[in-house]
């Protein structure tokens, strides 16, 4: 709800670390002018550290433009302007025992239904996950030439931390590896 968006982000508290460090790196990652290598970004941290919040509140920002006036610090408002108002967000939260392919897929599919794009994961075959994932943001840039697609996905970790079987870590990872090297392109 848009209050609530509102005040978290009005009452957000930038500590030296978010300000002078993560989000300059965020913004560098996703910043469609920055010519720099791009890279997929986890955020890694003890439980009340503010991790969701900071990924909302860049989320946010990311996806609705006039919401970075209501950043109450002039540094990360001047590097938050960069992204503002650039991307379609999807943002959710695992909890899940499936694949992470199987929920990403899911996820992806439902919200793009919602914005107007029709797209299925199923309809190529046997490709690799990052062909699939590149197919999928045609379609989107089809729709959307001028915005970028964030997926912001959390409690990761301990999702990973249930799918300890190699294999199926290993599937879980590969799945990560693709998303990273499409953040680049």
């Amino acid at each position: 709800e848009i209050d609530y968006q509102k005040q978290l982000i009005k009452t957000f508290v930038f500590s030296k670390a978010f300000k002078e460090t993560l989000i300059p790196l965020m913004v560098r990652n996703i910043d469609f002018n920055n010519s720099n290598e791009s890279f997929g970004l986890q955020i890694v941290g003890n439980y009340g550290t503010g991790k969701s919040h900071l990924m909302s509140l860049v989320s946010l920002i990311a996806e609705d433009e006039e919401l970075v006036e209501l950043v109450n610090d002039s540094k990360p408002k001047k590097e938050l302007r960069k992204i503002a108002g650039q991307f379609k967000v999807l943002r959710f939260e695992l909890g899940n025992i499936e694949s992470l392919w199987e929920i990403i897929t899911f996820r992806v599919e439902k919200h793009l239904s919602e914005l107007g794009v029709n797209f299925s994961f199923e309809n190529h075959g046997a490709l690799p996950y990052y062909d699939k994932i590149m197919l999928m943001m045609a379609e989107f840039e089809e729709k959307f030439p001028d915005k970028g697609f964030l997926i912001v996905i959390d409690e990761m970790l301990a999702y990973l931390k249930g799918r300890s079987e190699a294999n199926l870590l290993n599937q879980d990872l590969a799945v990560l590896q693709a998303l990273g090297q499409a953040c680049d392109n």
